[in-house]
């Protein structure tokens, strides 16, 4: 048997209870009282024959409600979009994605650029590491991604943009500092004295970089010891840690680049960490999410490595 149909009251009402967190906020947003909002929720739930929203502070969706959301979202943006169409020339859109601090600081901004310059669609950004940004596409709280994972969402359609490639570095200043005698004669204890610096606490592809290291010299297995580790969520300023020697990080290639040239930068591993990049975005007939796709291929073209 065939649900009802949810009507473009209840997707709007649905899109605001999230965006704004409670049901009195949402009201105020949509003009109406507290109650209306109430009663249109508890009505998608009748429809849906599932709880959408879990009553918190913020409300947040369920795992039904995230497809909701999603569906709801999508039909906005269309909206908008037929509105632009109509409306011709002096219409813009705005598109949310989510991906991580280093494409942004790297390449995405060529495709920020282009978009804005040339198509009048400008980007609403969320920061989100590669391996995790895939959540935000799911949950509805953006219509595309920049992501590690080739696995396709529900409702989604993926390509691959190309291959990342960074660098476990270091300035020769903090080589001297804590690596002494590096590499012939830098231990385990050196390492794990040795302050690192990563994104945030879900930044794990360090681990991956201290095991090309250790492979380098020719370590023995052992437990991994967490290192002294400071956290810079923002790509320039990481880097710039890097560059001061206040610790040793994974760097992308074009930030590093220059710097081996000029040898104020030591290679600690002298293979490089990579992974594939992805493309992830709403399955949907859009001629503005089109023009959105083809600049991030533009883009990754000429600032990843292809293969």
């Amino acid at each position: 048997m065939l649900m009802k149909r949810f009507t473009t009251d209840h997707l709007t009402t649905f899109a605001a209870v999230i965006e704004y967190g409670t049901f009195d906020a949402a009201a105020e947003s949509l003009r109406v009282s507290p109650s209306a909002i109430s009663q249109r929720i508890k009505v998608m739930e009748q429809l849906a024959g599932k709880v959408l929203l879990r009553r918190t502070n913020p409300v947040t969706p369920t795992q039904a409600g995230q497809s909701v959301l999603r569906i709801a979202r999508q039909s906005e943006f269309l909206q908008l979009e037929l509105e632009r169409e109509l409306v011709g020339e002096g219409g813009f859109q705005a598109v949310s994605i989510a991906l991580n601090a280093d494409s942004l600081a790297t390449w995405f901004l060529e495709a920020v650029r282009m978009l804005a310059h040339e198509d009048e669609i400008f980007c609403d950004l969320r920061r989100e590491g590669e391996f995790h940004s895939s959540a935000l596409l799911r949950s509805g709280e953006v219509m595309a991604a920049i992501t590690s994972r080739p696995g396709k969402i529900p409702g989604c359609s993926v390509d691959y943009l190309g291959i990342a490639r960074y660098w476990c570095v270091a300035s020769p200043a903090y080589v001297d500092r804590y690596l002494p005698g590096f590499p012939a004669k830098t231990t385990r204890e050196d390492l794990n004295r040795a302050p690192v610096v990563e994104y945030d606490r879900k930044d794990f592809v360090q681990d991956a970089a201290r095991a090309l290291i250790e492979e380098d010299l020719k370590l023995s297995r052992a437990e991994f010891e967490q290192s002294p580790t400071l956290y810079i969520p923002s790509s320039p300023d990481y880097a710039q840690a890097v560059y001061e020697g206040i610790a040793w990080g994974l760097l992308p290639e074009a930030q590093c680049s220059e710097y081996f040239a000029a040898q104020t930068l030591v290679k600690l591993a002298q293979k490089p960490v990579e992974f594939p990049l992805y493309w992830q975005h709403w399955n949907i007939n859009s001629p503005v999410l089109e023009k959105v796709s083809r600049r991030v291929a533009d883009a990754a073209h000429r600032g990843l490595l292809n293969s």
